[in-house]
């Protein structure tokens, strides 16, 4: 059944249960007012902007709302329970839809729930149970409330000033006020237009920008604010004049030219953005011309929209996406408060400083302020180049804030963009910003809250930074992915940059499916961790696993399950395989984990690493296996060289290290990363250092030493290992398998086939390097439709996963079998008393297919003119007639609806003498299509009663009819039934052939005579396997969901790589979207309603919905 239809059913059902149940009962409380996406109207005692809704009592006595209930879902009207709390007549209570769950009486309440921006159902209940008041699901604009007028009983209106705990007397509208229409879409155009604005409603008027601030009408003469251009960096060196510039609002009263803006003046690049002398572009820099638009009526206003129209002549010179940042200006640039200048922050250093010749250092800028009272409003817009298009793929209203540390200093800086409901009714930047998923993670990893905007560094070439992310992000989940881009601030081309992981709390939320708020981050950079987000309490805890690790020995493996109970093994020796690879000296990485253990995977409490930085990478004058392994110095770097004690910890180091070098880190797959990373950027460097010339930014020199880098990195890596370790010698393994199409080989913990990353194309035979005596587990993996048989070579056996303690170079290879599926009846021709008797028959369908395709024995006659009506001398004769002849013989009962072999309704079937005439002959053919089937067999019982001595059976290759391959294709006709079967397993075109064709013949001493003998033939079957492809394979496999009905999590398993698991609530939302890429996976369901839900589950070749209960 389709998924939507078990909507309807479950729709259909709870709405007849909750009308038939809830019987409203006369009540002078109402849902009043309501707010979903509360930015800047008001906050509960916190500080937080939440979601609210007002209850109103407009009748004539108190009311006690102890025992009464709200709720987002009407399925559940007691989600949340009023206190004992009293409202008297006219008075407001506001309630918060926070999720907080406070409700005592005498201070702020605040529900178990939110209320989502793009609408919810409301619903009041009393404490009988019965329905009081409800609002059906309204999507909502920020700030903007939907209420009754008059209070409590009136219309419901929206209401573009709210009147939280006061009374809805203000202007409402019946519906919310739409935004403009603009004639032209966000894009690439290659010569100029007119751009015109409408609106549905003409009483309303528009105001737009073109220079990125917000429409407002009060700003048409603009305003002005003050900036700055040079500063004292010298001693003694006077500061620079205090500049002005204004942002302007534009009625709309026609058409807007929009047109190529390439050698209009410099506006935004004319203004410096840091204390050194101020760099303008040698040459015009690209220009688009950036709208924002918005409607108003009786003063109040629509969202409003942003667009980027990018207009050259010559088409698009961009091959990677495209960044258009609209930012009202004096947030960047103001004087006073602007944060991507140096603004008074630097004058004021100065004032405080006057011999201080350390000028350089960012802490005294503008740019230097963090925090959220420091993060403005921007409108982005994301675009996917073509080569002839810029298509605008993301445009969402979120905030921004100057990144990083010392690259606040750089003249193009760095930002980081937050999705918030502060800004837009979409609180995510939605959309698959990178080629690569985040290995292992269960969701789709195409939601950000936020997203980086990092194109540059200061602790070195960024391009290292950059190839040593990329080369490892495919194997490695810590570190962040980056796609480079060029970026547009108010349509001023802004230069090269890169779209990043913003790896913090929300990352590890939406990518792992964690809850935010249950997220320990402890930040370390060189021997200082700090605690980045969390408790003091998860410090505590990141303290207490280390002190663990590096008090006690080790070697004792009660001790070291103990912390390997704390931290995860696999991810801390990702990390530090990277740190040690890339000779990184600036060692800065992250700890994580959840506080409380949510599930089994990523939510079980343990702590992971992340790293970041690698610009800094490849010094090598230090062995940094050495530098990391010690065993004295810093706590906080002590890490590796006690959990080395540990022998099984050492054979899992040293193995994974030989892994990551066999596959992202071989010479071939590095330097195609390094060039990949170079060959993207290369076309723009020359436009981009037009616009601000930087050091160390992807210079050829850089490329050389990367790949040089690369090159000789391995084997100097192998020497490092073998001489900390004692190892004698780094010997080859060379492993192949029987078939490539059969299966593949796990070597410890990497696949060995084409899709693991640095894998060759044709990977086998592949040869890989491990270490002597060091124990290393091998697998072999069968493909569907096939099965392990046995190792051989320099291994044998036949268990699929064995290990090996190499003393020498090794051959081995993994042998597989095709798994042929039990043989079924696919065709069968029932012969009963259905068949038309003293008849001539001329072909003859199939009374039973498997398949439900049309299988037809067709019979020829070697008497031209057949078949011959009852006057014609050749009447039944050389035919085809129904005789009664019943045999068990080769009777399929379930091709007979499980018939047990009913020998009164039996017949047969004979051909009858002469068999040949001149050159024809009596044959039958079948045509009987093999779509989808192998291992065909053809068999049937007959006997003669003189007609021929011998049968003989060929088929149809598609020009001729041939016995190539056929066992026994001439076989004795004997004098009593019996069974004569025809083996096809060896002739390829018998298998998966739509058109394949069976062919039976007689011969005997006299095939002209014609005694009116016959040969008899009854029960005819063909049988055949289904094909074990990968596509059908599925057909074999099964989905379970288990436990059902479920509390708290809830298993999907398959026999095939789970595609896609989402979730449905009963109204058709989508509670729950994951990707596993495995057969199983666990659904949390903590934040689910109990009621039933529906599970869609997809694999490679099928789909499947199952039905929940959640308790």
């Amino acid at each position: 059944m389709k998924i939507e239809n078990y909507f309807k059913l479950y729709l259909s059902f709870f709405t007849i249960l909750f009308f038939s149940s809830q019987v409203a009962l006369a009540q002078d409380v109402a849902i009043n007012e309501v707010m979903s996406s509360n930015n800047t109207v008001i906050d509960d005692e916190d500080g937080d902007y939440e979601d609210w809704i007002e209850i109103y009592n407009y009748g004539s006595s108190p009311v006690n709302l102890a025992g009464y209930g709200l709720t987002d879902d009407p399925t559940i009207l007691n989600k949340w329970i009023f206190p004992t709390q009293t409202i008297q007549p006219g008075e407001f209570l506001l309630v918060w839809a926070s999720n907080k769950d406070r409700a005592v009486q005498g201070q702020e309440l605040h529900t178990n729930f939110k209320i989502s921006s793009a609408g919810e159902p409301l619903v009041l209940s009393n404490s009988s149970g019965s329905i009081v008041d409800q609002v059906g699901a309204t999507e909502l604009q920020p700030d903007v409330s939907y209420g009754r007028q008059p209070n409590g009983i009136g219309t419901w209106l929206f209401f573009y000033t709210p009147t939280p705990e006061a009374s809805n007397t203000g202007t409402g509208l019946t519906e919310l006020l739409l935004p403009p229409t603009f004639s032209h879409e966000s894009g690439l155009y290659t010569s100029s237009f007119d751009l015109t604005l409408s609106h549905a409603n003409p009483n309303v008027s528009i105001i737009y920008t073109l220079d990125g601030s917000e429409p407002m009408p009060n700003n048409l003469t603009g305003t002005v604010y003050n900036y700055k251009n040079d500063y004292p960096t010298q001693v003694g060196s006077s500061p620079g004049p205090l500049l002005s510039d204004s942002f302007t609002s534009n009625a709309y009263v026609s058409a807007i030219n929009i047109y190529d803006r390439s050698n209009d003046p410099e506006e935004l690049a004319a203004k410096n953005t840091f204390q050194f002398d101020q760099y303008v572009p040698i040459n015009s820099i690209r220009k688009a011309t950036v709208i924002r638009a918005k409607a108003f009526l009786n003063g109040i206003g629509s969202a409003t929209i942003s667009k980027t129209f990018f207009v050259w002549s010559q088409g698009n010179p961009y091959d990677i996406p495209v960044i258009s940042l609209q930012i009202q200006e004096n947030y960047l640039f103001d004087y006073d408060d602007g944060i991507y200048t140096s603004g008074v922050d630097f004058d004021t250093w100065r004032a405080n400083n006057p011999a201080n010749n350390q000028f350089y250092r960012p802490e005294w800028n503008n740019y230097w302020r963090s925090g959220s009272q420091w993060e403005y409003p921007v409108n982005v817009e994301l675009f996917e180049s073509t080569p002839t298009l810029l298509n605008s793929i993301t445009n969402l209203n979120a905030g921004f804030r100057i990144h990083g540390n010392n690259s606040r200093s750089l003249g193009i800086k760095n930002l980081r963009l937050y999705a918030r409901s502060d800004y837009d009714n979409n609180d995510l930047f939605e959309h698959d910003l990178f080629d690569n998923t985040i290995p292992g993670t269960p969701m789709p990893n195409n939601a950000f809250k936020r997203i980086l905007l990092r194109g540059n560094g200061t602790g070195g070439p960024v391009a290292y930074d950059v190839v040593f992310n990329k080369a490892m992000q495919p194997i490695y989940d810590g570190v962040t992915r980056i796609q480079p881009a060029i970026h547009f601030i108010n349509g001023e081309y802004w230069g090269l940059t890169a779209l990043r992981d913003r790896v913090d709390d929300k990352h590890f939320a939406l990518n792992y499916g964690l809850n935010d708020n249950n997220i320990a981050i402890v930040d370390c950079k060189g021997v200082n961790c700090d605690l980045d987000e969390g408790l003091s309490s998860d410090y505590s805890d990141f303290i207490a696993m280390r002190d663990f690790i590096i008090n006690n020995d080790m070697s004792n493996q009660m001790l070291f399950d103990q912390a390997s109970a704390m931290l995860d093994m696999s991810s801390y020796i990702d990390h530090i395989v990277l740190e040690i690879y890339a000779a990184n000296d600036s060692y800065e990485r992250k700890f994580w984990k959840v506080r409380t253990p949510e599930n089994t995977s990523y939510g079980d409490g343990k702590w992971r690493v992340t790293v970041q930085d690698f610009e800094a990478s490849m010094k090598s004058n230090i062995n940094w296996l050495d530098y990391h392994a010690v065993l004295t110095g810093s706590p906080n770097e002590l890490f590796l060289g006690n959990l080395l004690a540990n022998e099984g910890f050492k054979i899992q180091f040293v193995n994974r290290f030989a892994d990551v070098l066999n596959t992202v880190f071989t010479p071939e797959h590095f330097n195609s990363v390094v060039n990949k990373v170079f060959n993207e950027v290369s076309p723009y460097l020359t436009e981009d250092a037009n616009r601000y010339p930087k050091i160390e930014f992807f210079e050829l020199q850089e490329k050389t030493d990367l790949l040089n880098w690369g090159t000789t990195r391995e084997a100097i890596q192998q020497d490092q290992i073998k001489d900390y370790f004692s190892f004698a010698n780094v010997l080859d393994f060379i492993l192949n398998v029987s078939d490539v199409n059969a299966g593949y080989i796990n070597i410890s913990t990497i696949e060995i086939k084409e899709s693991t990353p640095g894998i060759p194309q044709n990977p086998y035979p592949w040869t890989g390097q491990y270490f002597q005596d060091v124990p290393v587990t091998l697998k072999a993996i069968a493909l569907p439709g096939y099965t392990f048989s046995h190792w051989s070579g320099d291994v044998t056996g036949t268990n699929a996963e064995i290990e090996i303690i190499p003393t020498s170079n090794m051959n081995i290879q993994a042998n597989f079998d095709a798994v042929v599926a039990p043989q079924e009846v696919v065709y069968f021709w029932l012969m009963d008393s259905d068949l038309p008797n003293d008849t001539p028959m001329e072909n003859l369908s199939v009374t039973y297919a498997s398949n439900g395709l049309a299988a037809m024995l067709n019979y020829n006659s070697c008497l031209s003119g057949y078949p011959f009506t009852i006057n014609d001398p050749n009447w039944r004769k050389a035919s085809l007639e129904r005789k009664n002849a019943p045999t068990p013989l080769n009777y399929s009962s379930e091709s007979n609806n499980n018939v047990s072999y009913p020998n009164s309704n039996m017949r047969g079937v004979q051909v009858r003498q002469p068999f040949r005439a001149g050159n024809l002959e009596n044959n039958l053919v079948f045509d009987v299509p093999t779509i989808g089937l192998e291992n065909i067999s053809f068999s049937l019982a007959i006997m003669s009663n003189g007609g021929a001595e011998t049968l003989i059976v060929d088929y149809w290759d598609g020009s001729q009819w041939i016995d190539d391959d056929l066992v026994n294709a001439t076989q004795a006709i004997t004098s009593a039934y019996q069974v004569l079967t025809f083996n096809f397993s060896n002739v390829a075109v018998a298998n998966d052939n739509l058109n394949f064709k069976i062919r039976l013949r007689f011969d005997g001493l006299d095939m002209t005579v014609d005694n009116s003998d016959e040969v008899i033939m009854n029960n005819i079957i063909m049988a055949a396997s289904k094909i074990l492809s990968t596509e059908n394979y599925a057909d074999l496999s099964t989905v379970n969901i288990y436990p059902n009905p479920a509390r708290t999590t809830f298993n999907v398993a398959a026999d095939i790589p789970l595609a896609r698991v989402e979730v449905y609530n009963i109204y058709g939302q989508v509670v729950h979207k994951s990707q596993p890429n495995q057969n199983t996976t666990v659904v949390d369901m903590h934040t689910f309603s109990p009621g039933v839900y529906l599970v869609k589950v997809v694999t490679k070749t099928s789909e499947e919905t199952l039905r929940l209960i959640k308790r």
